[in-house]
């Protein structure tokens, strides 16, 4: 009898077949799993909007502004003209953003472990913490627009009806003072009726200390199933989440002016992405290895600034 190789679709190919058709399912198997790293250490792309287009290198989001409404008198007269403002937001896409990898003839040989399966964990690691970084400086860049001047320095067209939402300051070595920078970020939110349901997302130290303050005043957790433990901390009606990809501080503790954490809902940050993850191997017989490469193409922009406040160290 003929041997099949496993990696052969439905056992349809015999070993005189080509190594490439006896690979074929263990290619496919690489890119699950570096899919399957990339959402389990990626954590912003959820919590934003996302759109998918096939080709092109923008798209264009409309942004509305608020209609009024007035109370009208039973007596059949027409109704006042009334036209809503309008605008638009553009996310143009960015270059290429990958994650590669070589794998030798020898190195393959004398791993006493799954190297391929290390180097896929590696990659959808490396991915999702790049798009975690661009997103959440997205993020800040737009929790940093508070009035008409900060929104024509960061390229966007201002328009009557747009709502602006101004930043957080507080100490953020406390957790007292970490709850006490929330309480006024989601009354910033509230006061300006913002859209959107928002989420916490917090620097590890900022994150820890919030859930260690004393008085736990406020936090209660939640049933959220997208996350690994099943549950995820709640303050003041908002999920708290954490990311260890903030910007980098300048010094070893935070500084006055660094951003600790943002409250944002996903109506703040667009992302346009036409190329979704993806990866191939290739043999190169120059260098007696495998590359290996995960990419994805994808564009960031700023949809509704009023939807995203910072919060700084005083």
């Amino acid at each position: 009898m003929a041997y099949n190789p496993i990696g052969g679709n439905n056992a349809s190919t015999t070993g005189a077949s080509s190594n490439a058709d006896q690979r074929d399912l263990f290619v496919k198997k690489f890119s699950t799993d570096v899919m399957r790293y990339f959402m389990d250490t990626n954590v912003m792309k959820a919590l934003i909007t996302n759109k998918t287009i096939d080709a092109g290198k923008s798209e264009a989001f409309p942004i509305v502004g608020n209609a009024t409404a007035a109370s009208v008198a039973n007596d059949a007269a027409e109704l006042a003209v009334q036209n809503l403002k309008t605008t638009e937001r553009e996310i143009v896409i960015g270059d290429l953003t990958v994650a590669h990898a070589w794998l030798t003839d020898l190195d393959k040989a004398m791993a006493h472990y799954d190297s391929q399966s290390a180097q896929a964990e590696s990659i959808g690691r490396a991915l999702a913490k790049k798009v975690d970084k661009d997103i959440l400086l997205k993020v800040i860049e737009a929790g940093a627009v508070v009035d008409g001047p900060s929104a024509t320095s960061a390229g966007l067209r201002t328009f009557g009806d747009d709502i602006f939402t101004d930043e957080i300051s507080g100490t953020m070595t406390t957790g007292q003072g970490v709850y006490t920078a929330c309480l006024d970020a989601v009354t910033e939110e509230k006061e300006k009726d913002t859209v959107g349901d928002s989420v916490f997302v917090f620097r590890p130290s900022q994150y820890f200390l919030l859930l260690n303050n004393p008085a736990q005043t406020g936090l209660t957790w939640v049933n959220d199933p997208s996350v690994q433990s099943g549950k995820v901390p709640q303050l003041l009606g908002k999920r708290v989440y954490m990311s260890p990809h903030f910007p980098d501080l300048v010094g070893a503790t935070i500084a006055t002016g660094e951003v600790a954490g943002v409250l944002f809902s996903k109506e703040s940050v667009g992302c346009l992405e036409l190329m979704s993850i993806s990866t191939r191997i290739d043999y190169i017989p120059q260098r007696l290895s495998n590359l290996i490469v995960g990419k994805m193409a994808v564009g960031y922009g700023i949809l509704n600034h009023g939807c995203a406040i910072n919060i700084k160290q005083v």
